[in-house]
Order: C-alpha cells, then sequence, then structure tokens
C-alpha cells in the first residue's frame, strides 16, 4: 500500500539516541490523524511501552526481534505500513537498527516514505546524557527526577562526537532523494508540548492539520553540564581547544 495509491502518508523518525524522539513520537500520538510508533524494527508493538532495563535486556531484545519476524525488516515495515486507519503512519528507526539486512534497502527503494531527520546539535550533551543511561532505570520521566552524575573522559568525548556527526551526516546522503524534514532538539521542546514553529512545520510536512501536539514526558537531565559532569572543568579545558567548543554552554 503506496500513499500514492491509499492516500496514506507513510513516515519514519530516523535519529539516535537522547535526541527527544521519544518525546516527539508521543506528540505525534496525540494528533488524531498520526498513528507513530516506536522502534518497531526492535519488535516493539505499534504502542509504545518503556523498555525492558534489566541485566538480561540484549537477549530479551534478540527474542523479541525474532518472535515478531522483525529481523525481516522490509516485511515488516510493510506491514506497519498497511496497517492501522489514520492518515499517517509514523514509526522512529534508530540509526543502528537501519544496519540490518534490508532495512536501509527497503526505506530506499519506497521514495515516497518521508523523513523526519532528528538530531541534536549538542554532541556534547547527547554523549553525556548517553552514558548517563546506565546509571538510570529509567530512560523518560513524566516528573523531575534526581540529578545524576558522571565522570567523562575529554578524549573519549571528541571522538565520539566526530563519529556522530559523521554519522548523522551519512545518513542525511543516504536518503537526500526522499521528502526530508530536518528537525532539532534544541528547538523541539516547550514544557510538554511541541514548539510552535516546529508543530507547524512537521504538520505542514505530513499533511495533516495543524493541532497543538503534546507529550507526558519531561527533560530528563538539567540543562547545564556543570550540573551533570563532576570533571566539567577538565572537560572544558580540553574542548575549549577543539571545535565542539561551543557545545560547553
Amino acid at each position: 500500500m503506496h500513499s500514492s495509491e491509499s492516500g496514506r502518508v507513510r513516515a519514519i523518525i530516523l535519529t539516535t539516541q537522547r535526541t527527544g524522539s521519544t518525546f516527539l513520537v508521543g506528540c505525534l500520538r496525540s494528533h488524531p490523524e498520526i498513528e507513530c510508533a516506536g522502534e518497531i524494527l526492535n519488535g516493539q508493538p505499534d504502542d509504545p511501552r518503556p523498555a525492558y532495563r534489566g541485566p538480561f535486556r540484549q537477549a530479551v531484545k534478540a527474542m523479541r526481534i525474532l518472535h515478531t519476524g522483525a529481523w525481516r525488516a522490509g516485511h515488516y515495515m510493510d506491514a506497519y505500513f498497511r496497517r492501522g486507519a489514520a492518515r499517517v503512519r509514523c514509526f522512529k528507526a534508530m540509526y543502528n537498527q537501519l544496519a540490518r539486512p534490508f532495512a536501509t534497502r527497503y526505506l530506499s527503494e519506497n521514495r515516497d516514505i518521508r523523513i523526519i531527520h532528528l538530531r541534536r546539535h549538542n554532541l556534547l550533551k547527547v554523549h553525556v546524557s548517553t552514558l548517563l543511561m546506565d546509571k538510570r532505570k529509567e530512560l523518560q520521566a513524566t516528573a523531575a527526577t534526581e540529578t545524576v552524575w558522571i565522570t567523562v573522559d575529554p578524549d573519549k568525548a571528541i571522538e565520539r562526537m566526530r563519529k556522530a556527526r559523521a554519522r548523522y551526516e551519512s545518513f542525511d546522503r543516504i536518503f537526500e532523494h526522499h521528502p526530508r524534514l530536518q528537525i532539532a532538539y534544541e528547538s523541539l521542546i516547550d514544557g510538554q508540548g511541541l514548539q510552535e514553529d516546529t508543530q507547524r512545520r512537521i504538520c505542514d510536512f505530513l499533511g495533516v492539520g495543524q493541532f497543538e501536539m503534546q507529550s507526558p514526558l519531561v527533560k530528563l537531565n538539567p540543562e547545564a553540564l556543570r550540573d551533570m559532569v563532576t570533571n566539567y572543568d577538565e572537560l572544558s579545558a580540553t574542548l575549549s581547544r577543539t571545535e565542539f567548543a561551543g557545545m560547553l554552554e
């Protein structure tokens, strides 16, 4: 079922960890013309649920992928897009999930699929937030949570940020022939809703009516890196001599 044949708009949120993608999924789900799922390529159900964070999470994820048939990525995505009744069907696809056989191939062959490419410009905050994942039992919150602290290796941070930047650029090239909308984390969140301009751009891009979209989630970590990083002064001294100096703010 292609959008040109049925009026159905097919879309994905293309992203990586700690970019506000779960918040965006929640907002899109609040729109009456949009059905949006989480990481279906990990075998998650159409109705997003909190991810299992226990010691066997990798085994649980592998079993879920095998059980649901998500390992047949093209077939699985096609089946997802055929379900439901809303004008727009959308799900979240992480960069690493598209490395699986036939996942990128399916998306590349279906150029009507609209790509919301979500990034976070501050790659340092992405790195710090990723490090904090292993220190938290839950990766999202609906109310204020206690601050967690982390020590950051400056050299590893620089290496990871350069890789993250290259990865974003690589996927942007892969989908250059698709309808694309680039969205930044920094222009995403306004309390528990989307920033007005971002909301307008998304609705226009997906061809749905303007609607005030909301998510039940709130920000998990403090805004200031100094309030999360125990060795902030060391990190700042090293990064201030690199192209990432502006990300210390």
